[in-house]
């Protein structure tokens, strides 16, 4: 009897749609929607609605955070406190104090470019507008770039060159996934630092390894990974020039009502002309 039916994660396919002959409406509250098998659903003409920008906020804060982590070294530092190893930090009158031996850089005056320009890079934009930094993007499918010029679109090679940071935001396909590979991290400087909130396959995470243990850049930070959760004995954790959370970048009590605010207006928009406003 079920007409409209609200997902997360539930897998919608052939065998779902054929057990539910009433169903006029799928609402799925997350942006990504890997669970839901297209052909099915449009072979049983039913719309399929999603939550575009519901973790947007959550995710864009994470991004900053993990930048400032990278470049002040502030898990680092945690950890050799955390660890009592207080000789790792001295006090000498050579001047090997934590000022030397943790000294970063700051965020400010920086250029920040983005892999891909979409609803989580442009409130990333938007919290760093305090930060005083440069901002630049890579994005084929942005036509308009705004007209303040407070974000330049840039080719490829421009970015990776060019960017003290960079932070990955676009949404993994065939056609992007490893993009962020040994090619273009050749092009990064000595000092640059790369941040993934996105997903973990848009990174040959091999090419990553191996730039990271040869220090051809400062230092990664990511939040998601190809294997979720990592691996007991991943390579990364040789590694000190890295930081890895455990894909918490919509880890926000406050995406609920987020999500649902646009749950109601796609089910409401539904009743009153039959689509969706987010439809797939």
């Amino acid at each position: 009897g079920c007409e409209i039916l609200v997902i997360c994660y539930e897998e919608i396919n052939d065998y779902v749609l054929d057990h539910l002959p009433n169903l006029k409406f799928v609402a799925c509250s997350r942006s990504g929607v890997e669970n839901v098998d297209r052909d099915a659903v449009h072979r049983h003409n039913v719309p399929v609605s999603y939550s575009p920008g519901r973790n947007a906020n959550a995710v864009a804060e994470l991004a900053v955070g993990l930048m400032l982590c990278a470049l002040r070294h502030i898990p680092k530092t945690f950890h050799f406190i955390k660890s009592r190893q207080w000789d790792r930090v001295p006090l000498d009158i050579a001047g090997n104090t934590s000022f030397k031996t943790f000294d970063g850089f700051e965020l400010s005056g920086k250029t920040v470019g983005f892999v891909g320009y979409g609803a989580i890079a442009r409130r990333v934009t938007k919290l760093l507008s305090g930060f005083d930094v440069k901002v630049i993007a890579y994005d084929p499918y942005v036509k308009d770039w705004p007209a303040d010029g407070s974000v330049r679109g840039v080719g490829w090679e421009e970015l990776f060159s060019t960017a003290d940071v960079i932070s990955i935001h676009c949404k993994l396909t065939e056609q992007t996934r490893g993009i962020v590979n040994a090619d273009a991290m050749r092009l990064m400087k000595p000092t640059a630092v790369l941040v993934n909130t996105a997903r973990g396959a848009l990174v040959n995470e091999d090419d990553l390894y191996e730039a990271l243990r040869s220090r051809q850049f400062a230092c990664a930070a990511l939040d998601v990974q190809v294997h979720e959760p990592m691996e007991r004995d991943s390579k990364f954790l040789e590694l000190d020039n890295i930081i890895l959370t455990p894909h918490i970048g919509g880890a926000s009590k406050d995406i609920i009502a987020q999500q649902t605010r646009i749950l109601l207006e796609d089910i409401a928009a539904f009743f009153e002309t039959g689509r969706p406003l987010h439809e797939v």
